[in-house]
């Protein structure tokens, strides 16, 4: 019996070696036609199915231009079995501009991608489908194993037919889009898809999926899950069973767990868990001990969340763990206390702890994490000095210490043995950097950030070595005497420099400041002196305020990318030149507080050549000497969010184009200067005007009803969206912070003249005051409830104070001095608890004055109501009496009573004068005899005239 079955055995084999022999024996015979994916053609129907289904594709730019011909397997994005001919893989992934990639014509439930039924592979990625939901024949490709279909602006619900394709391995719907709307509402379907390794569904909304934990547990072979964004609210409680235990990748970030981690979480039951991020999740209390379970985690990111405490002991036996992200919560306590409880396998290579509450002095220990690259312990509370230990870090790359109370001085000793250190920033700290001047660091720095430590007063030497240096701030340190020509050469490529607020003083090089590099060059608050020399065309970020220098403005800017140019508080003098119209980039323009003179150039005419107001943001060109109207070119400046012309000589009406050609303006002031006219009502329309300051000026007519429906001044400057685009100007590198636009803006207020910087945010102003306006004010002035400062005094102003301006309970500061304000001030005033600078002098104002906490702490409060005799009561020294006391009537009342009292005068004067001549002839006789005799003498004469007249007239008539 055995025999048999061996012979049987036997005979199989030979079979199968025949069979294998007769299959290879072509390609042997006829080496000329080997079996390869050229001589493999496609499938007819599949190649007919391929061609219905572009029909139905949007492709602006030919992207399935090459699918034509018999062979649909040398068609671009499609790949056939070598063995089958059937379309395996179909690649119609974008690489371009997203707008202009594939899409539907509309939507399918069917498709003729159903007849390719070997398809493994569906790639969709980065098209755009312009918010069509995702294709539910999709669920029909029973072959799948891949299926991409991320960021390719897919909309509406998920359709759960994707629970269908049980071979799928990777599942990718993940979008980048903050416009996406995509949801999921029940992920029951994903249980069927067992055999999934990969699945990405970040930000695909799944708010109403509570069971997701649970849907996913049923899923024993991910290795993958990315979650990141998906509006996730419960928190994750461990099952009875976990099956994930193949789960090694964990991206659950950005979602709205507002909890604590918890002793009982699914978590701490992952043995495979490599990568865990849980960053921004609003995640609360302290880490549990049980992250201690996590024995293979290798990454693990707990930030921007509001985790209290230290880290627990059980840290250290996360042996695996290269990348520690805590920064961003309140972690608190020592910093020795943390750094003891990590992992003593010297493994970790990232640790980021900045932005949280750590104390105390660095421990020298810090030297034995010796594996690590990047340290950042920036933004804390540290205190002491920086331990020399730190220089047995030989790895490391990235050293961020800044923003802490470090003290105590820098050596040499620091840095011994850190060849590899890259980026180092030390800023805001109270240190001292104290080198030999022999001192060549064994380190290339990329970035360098020692603000405000002392590196002065001379020009530190050991920095002449650093030619690899991108970004270098070294401003408020002291620095003293001229830019030594070494630096122009050393920092040539260097692509930020800020040497703001040190004691810099002589030129700048005019023969090197042209050609450097550098896109941001911030020397600001020095002593520099001279002209400004010609710009580099690299530049982009140019800040000289706050010094000396002199002379025109470089005649030819040569800058083209230029996008912002700060020159504020120097003495540059002659005319703006015309080349600034060729600075197409340029978005922040700041030449106040200088000598300029002439008008503004006209860009409009310059059009043709270049276009600089397109951009355009902010204009400053307050305190100078620069006269014209209007500037009409910024007609052309959809995006001006600030205009400042004031302490100028500009003259002319105010151009009604403004809120029509302004729309995104929100500060604007006008004050000190010779506009005239009236003020357009169009002003009201500009729906982000938060600040308006014409005053002294010559502007007449009425204060506008519509004053009142300025949206900017009813809604607090926090509710404004649109300030957040223009509260800062970023310099253009992501190492050092932004470079703040110092958006300088001099208000008066509280009877003051104040500069502010980046504060003109919260800034809700309207000052009027010093022109020739009349009329009354609005009556529901009220409205502008967001108001900090109202100034409209120096005005021919009349008639009441409304009373709705209590309701102004933002306001700080009120001025409506001399006018022609009358009856009584309204008890609302007292409402107003916010006030504390309050002026109604010179007015026609009478009665009691209201009483209220926050009155009666008004510094100096006689001044006040000085000027209107009619006023009493406190703090004035005249009492209110009954007789004295009569209550105000309104303004129709008012102006009947005044009719009534005018003709009353004149009757009693007329009455009086009849009587004076009575009297004067009853006693004077020979005057009366005079009188008398010329009175009949008129009489006799108009009577005779009278006559005649008559007697001439009847006869013309005969």
């Amino acid at each position: 019996m055995a025999e048999r079955n061996l012979l049987h055995v036997l005979v199989l084999l030979t079979a199968w070696f025949l069979l294998l022999f007769l299959e290879i024996q072509p390609t042997a015979a006829a080496p000329a036609a080997p079996v390869t994916r050229r001589s493999i053609r496609c499938v007819p129907h599949e190649r007919d199915a391929l061609l219905a289904f572009r029909a139905g594709l949007t492709d602006p730019d030919g992207y399935l231009s090459s699918w034509r011909g018999e062979d649909c397997c040398r068609w671009k994005a499609v790949r056939c079995s070598n063995r089958t001919g059937r379309v395996v893989q179909l690649r119609l992934r974008s690489l371009e501009d997203v707008n202009s990639s594939i899409g539907f014509r509309g939507g399918r439930r069917s498709s003729p991608l159903l007849e390719l039924k070997s398809l493994r592979t569906l790639d969709l990625r980065f098209n755009n489908f312009d918010g069509a939901p995702v294709p539910e024949f999709v669920g029909g490709l029973r072959s799948l194993r891949y299926l991409y279909i991320s960021n390719s602006k897919f909309g509406g619900r998920v359709p759960p037919q994707l629970g269908n394709l049980s071979k799928l391995l990777c599942l990718d719907l993940n979008t980048v889009y903050r416009d996406a709307d995509i949801y999921s509402a029940d992920l029951a379907w994903l249980s069927r898809l067992t055999a999934l390794k990969y699945l990405d569904l970040s930000k695909v909304n799944l708010s109403k999926a509570t069971d997701w934990a649970h849907v996913v547990n049923r899923l024993p072979s991910l290795v993958t899950l990315n979650l990141r964004f998906c509006e996730l609210q419960n928190v994750i409680l461990s099952p009875v069973h976990v099956n994930l235990t193949s789960l090694q990748h964990l991206d659950l970030g950005g979602n709205h767990f507002s909890s604590s981690l918890g002793a009982k979480n699914l978590l701490w039951d992952l043995p495979s868990l490599l990568d865990l991020d849980m960053g921004m999740c609003g995640l609360q209390g302290s880490i549990p001990e049980q992250v201690g379970n996590m024995t293979s985690i290798t990454r693990l990111d707990l930030s921007d969340n509001n985790l209290t405490g230290t880290i627990p002991t059980t840290f250290k036996n996360l042996h695996n763990l290269e990348e520690l992200s805590l920064y961003g919560n309140n972690i608190n306590g020592p910093v020795a206390v943390l750094l003891e409880r990590l992992p003593t396998e010297n493994r970790l290579q990232e640790l980021l702890l900045f932005e949280n509450s750590l104390s105390g002095n660095l421990p020298n220990q810090l030297g034995h994490l010796r594996n690590l690259t990047s340290l950042d312990l920036s933004n804390n509370g540290l205190s002491g000095n920086v331990p020399t230990g730190i220089s047995e870090l030989t790895k490391l790359t990235e050293l961020l210490l800044g923003f802490n109370n470090l003290e105590g001085t820098i050596t040499e000793m620091h840095f011994a043995k850190t060849a590899s250190l890259s980026n180092l920033q030390l800023c805001d700290n109270s240190l001292s950097m104290v080198f030999q001047q022999s001192w060549v660091p064994p380190f290339k720095l990329v970035v360098a950030d020692f603000r405000s430590c002392n590196l002065g007063p001379k020009f530190p030497e050991w920095l002449r070595s650093q030619n690899s240096i991108y970004a270098l701030a070294i401003s408020n340190t002291s620095i003293a005497g001229p830019i030594p020509h070494w630096f122009w050469i050393t920092f040539s490529r260097a692509g930020h420099l800020d040497l703001s607020r040190n004691k810099i003083s002589g030129r700048l090089s005019p023969e090197m400041f042209g050609k450097m590099e550098a896109g941001t060059m911030d020397f600001s608050g020095n002593f520099l002196v001279g002209s400004i020399p010609k710009l580099s065309p690299k530049l982009e970020y140019l800040d000289l305020s706050l010094n000396n220098l002199s002379g025109p403005l470089p005649s030819d800017f040569t800058a083209p990318m230029l996008s912002a140019l700060i020159l504020f508080r120097n003495s540059l003098s002659g005319r703006i030149p015309y080349t600034f119209c060729h600075m197409k980039e340029i978005e922040f323009i700041d030449l106040s507080g200088n000598l300029l003179e002439g008008p503004f150039p006209n860009c409009r005419e310059q059009s043709n050549t270049g276009n600089l107001t397109k951009q355009l943001k902010v204009l400053n060109l307050n305190g100078n000497n620069l006269f014209g109207e209007f500037p009409v070119f910024l007609q052309n400046c959809p995006e001006l969010f600030l205009l400042d012309l004031a302490n100028n000589q500009f003259y002319g009406n105010l151009p009604i184009w403004i809120a029509d050609k302004l729309p995104s303006l929100a500060f604007l002031s006008l004050r000190s200067n010779l506009f005239s006219g009236g003020i357009p009502l169009q002003l009201a329309s500009l729906k982000d005007l938060q600040y308006l300051d014409i005053a002294h000026n010559n502007i007449s007519g009425t204060v506008p009803e519509s004053f009142v429906e300025f949206i900017a001044m009813t809604r607090s400057p926090a509710d404004n969206d649109s300030l957040s685009d223009y509260s800062s100007y970023g310099g253009g590198f992501d190492e050092v912070d932004d470079v703040p636009y110092p958006d300088t803006l001099s208000v008066v207020t509280k009877g003051q003249q104040l500069g502010f910087m980046t504060e003109i945010m919260y800034m809700v102003n309207l000052d009027l005051s010093c022109n020739s306006l009349t009329g009354q004010l609005p009556s529901e002035i009220g409205k502008l409830a967001a108001l900090k400062s109202l100034n409209l005094s120096w005005n021919h102003l009349s008639g009441i104070i409304p009373g709705s301006i209590g309701r102004l309970h933002a306001l700080e500061s009120l001025d409506l001095s001399h006018n022609e304000l009358s009856g009584e001030i309204p008890t609302t005033l007292s409402e107003i608890t916010s006030l504390s600078h309050l002026n109604l002098s010179y007015n026609s104002l009478r009665g009691k004055i209201p009483s209220g906490n926050q009155l009666q702490a008004l510094d100096d409060q006689a001044s006040i109501y000085i000027g209107n005799p009619s006023l009493c009561g406190p703090p004035l020294s005249r009492n209110c009496s009954e007789t004295d006391f009569t209550p105000a009537a309104p303004e129709g009342h008012k102006e009947r009573g005044d009719t009534i009292s005018y003709f009353l005068a004149m009757g009693c004067g007329y009455i009086m004068g009849l009587w004076a001549i009575f009297c004067l002839f009853l006693f004077k006789q020979n005057w009366r005899a005079v009188c008398f005799a010329f009175s009949d003498h008129l009489y006799d004469r108009v009577y005779v005239q009278v006559a005649l007249g008559w007697v001439f007239l009847t006869r013309r008539k005969l």
